[in-house]
């Protein structure tokens, strides 16, 4: 077994038949959607019909009126705004989206996105003094600006008025801006608090499109809302997975230029995109901008009017994908070693690793791999400009900013969400960063896990996989962080005719489907029937009419390994 099998939610078996029968749903189906607390027809059909109307007003922030209403003197009287970003999906996407729709309103507007090389993360004085510099009496900041309060109290001195539009956790006073839309300050008045940054700015251009007579102006955004909402991993539920689900009908419905341009690089068809395909292939090329380089390349990208230019563009990105890849895993190679001198022979519960050459843009990726490897915080530090900046993980099983709060008497800079996290230290403070994070790992009695866990959601027979069950399958997507593609289970299993591309014939309950080999090999494929965690794909297909079902199994599980679920 390369995983521990855990249950998702063992959902109730009568529980389970109840629902199954009051929404008319095959028993699978309803099983893991029990196991993801839907319980009612009610929840059943919001859940399966993702809708406009199941999003929050705008008017929900308590200070939407008051960045509407600045925005709107910005128009009247043909002041300059300034659009300040970050260099992730999320930021790039939030910027684009912004200057997209001041542009098209008149207004004069200019934007910048920090080079992580050479400029601080987030709203710093040098860009208040930038906007100042190009004539703007207002600055936007987006996917940043809630801990600012020193470059934004020097903007209110020099006459720039500033509105906030952020998702990330307030860790000091509150700056003095003219508004601040963040869902998860209490203060806020917005019901969801995990919005990414760039639904937050989806819900400001709502709402000024509102004003302006034109509301249906906001939902052309809808794309870049789901380009950042996926990349950036923010819970896959309620409001997000609505924002996902529309974007991406947006986008295979109707792909503006420069993401054409961007899915003809690398092969994909509009109308065939999921979520998956945004975290593995579209986000890593848009983020390589940041990561590698200039992070404005890839805001171009997305603003590109001409899908040709664009094409060239997303090249380029391709290329330095290709390199950060190259970076990345000798980074994580190299950290590798380390956490498990750490972990392993010495029995700590925390990485924290040090080394001046490793490339900056890249310890994001490496310390991912390496806390979901060992579900442990992992800090992975580079030399940049004076300092050392790096990325923090926690796996999943930490609150990083927790961690980082208390921590804070040796961290010269933080911020960041509960598992993904930036970290800014002064050299004299590494040593005393490293002691106390594992002092609080080791008192969490946190230990690093021997396997990972891959958590199931329902006992699926292959006589129940029908074309019904499959069009309801993919009713549950889109899939992410909180809504997980379904991971069934089934007894009795077996093996046959396997090749060496990993394809398999797989036998079960008198069924044979193909399989595909998911990080097995065949020589640990066992002869004997065996339980199987599997998840489901289909070859072809239309929108009305499922293609042929592929199982493609993650796990297998013999007698003498019973029991093989927890």
């Amino acid at each position: 077994m390369k995983y521990r099998w855990v249950w998702r939610g063992l959902a109730p078996e009568d529980e389970v038949a109840a629902l199954a029968q009051r929404s008319r749903l095959p028993r699978g189906i309803a099983a893991v959607l029990v196991a993801r607390g839907i319980r009612s027809p009610e929840d059943v059909r919001r859940f399966l019909e993702p809708s406009r109307e199941q999003l929050h007003l705008p008017s929900c922030f308590a200070e939407m009126g008051a960045a509407v209403e600045r925005l709107e003197h910005a128009r009247q009287h043909g002041e300059v705004v300034w659009v300040h970003g970050d260099y992730d999906v999320d930021g790039i996407a939030s910027t684009a989206t912004l200057v997209d729709f001041l542009r098209r309103w008149g207004i004069p507007v200019g934007y910048s996105v920090p080079n992580r090389f050479h400029e601080s993360y987030g709203l710093t004085l040098a860009t208040v003094e930038q906007a100042r510099q190009a004539g703007a009496s207002v600055l936007i900041a987006v996917d940043c600006g809630t801990n600012a309060q020193e470059a934004i109290a020097a903007a209110a001195a020099a006459g720039v008025d500033v509105i906030v539009c952020d998702h990330h956790e307030l860790t000091g006073t509150r700056p003095p801006a003219v508004a601040l839309l963040n869902p998860r300050l209490p203060e806020s008045g917005y019901p969801f608090p995990l919005l990414a940054a760039c639904g937050v700015v989806f819900k400001f251009v709502w709402g000024a499109a509102h004003r302006w007579g034109k509301p249906e102006q906001a939902w052309e955004y809808l794309d870049y809302v789901m380009l950042a909402t996926v990349a950036d991993l923010v819970p896959m539920v309620e409001e997000n997975r609505v924002l996902a689900a529309l974007g991406l009908e947006r986008l295979r419905r109707n792909p503006r230029p420069g993401l054409l341009g961007l899915l003809q690089c690398v092969g994909l068809l509009p109308e065939r995109v999921t979520t998956a395909d945004v975290i593995f292939t579209l986000a890593p090329r848009l983020n390589a901008a940041g990561r590698l380089g200039d992070a404005r390349r890839a805001v171009e990208l997305l603003l590109q009017e001409d899908a040709g230019v664009a094409y060239r563009v997303a090249q380029e990105l391709e290329c330095e994908n290709f390199r950060r890849r190259v970076l990345a895993e000798q980074v994580y190679a190299e950290a590798l070693q380390y956490a498990e001198e750490m972990l392993e022979r010495r029995g700590l519960h925390s990485v924290v690793a040090y080394n001046p050459e490793w490339h900056p843009g890249v310890l994001g990726v490496a310390a991912t791999r390496l806390a979901e490897r060992y579900q442990v915080p992992v800090v992975l530090l580079s030399r940049v400009g004076g300092f050392l900046k790096g990325s923090a993980r926690s796996g999943g099983r930490m609150d990083l900013l927790r961690l980082l709060s208390a921590c804070a008497p040796y961290v010269y800079d933080y911020g960041g969400h509960p598992f993904a996290a930036g970290v800014v230290l002064r050299e004299e403070q590494l040593e005393a960063f490293r002691a106390v994070l594992e002092q609080l790992a080791s008192a969490s009695q946190l230990r690093p896990m021997e396997k990972p866990e891959l958590r199931v959601d329902a006992v699926v027979d292959f006589p129940e996989i029908t074309p019904r069950f499959l069009l309801l399958l993919r009713r549950l997507a889109p899939f992410g962080y909180g809504n997980f593609r379904p991971v069934f289970l089934a007894h009795g299993a077996r093996f046959v005719g396997c090749r060496a591309e990993k394809l398999c014939r797989i036998e079960q309950r008198g069924v044979c489907l193909t399989g595909r080999l998911e990080g097995l090999e065949l020589p640990e494929i066992p002869r004997q029937p065996v339980s199987i965690l599997y998840t489901l794909d289909e070859e072809g297909g239309t929108d009305h009419a499922p293609g042929m079902p592929v199982v493609r199994v993650h796990d297998v599980c013999t007698q003498g390994e019973q029991p093989c679920l927890k």
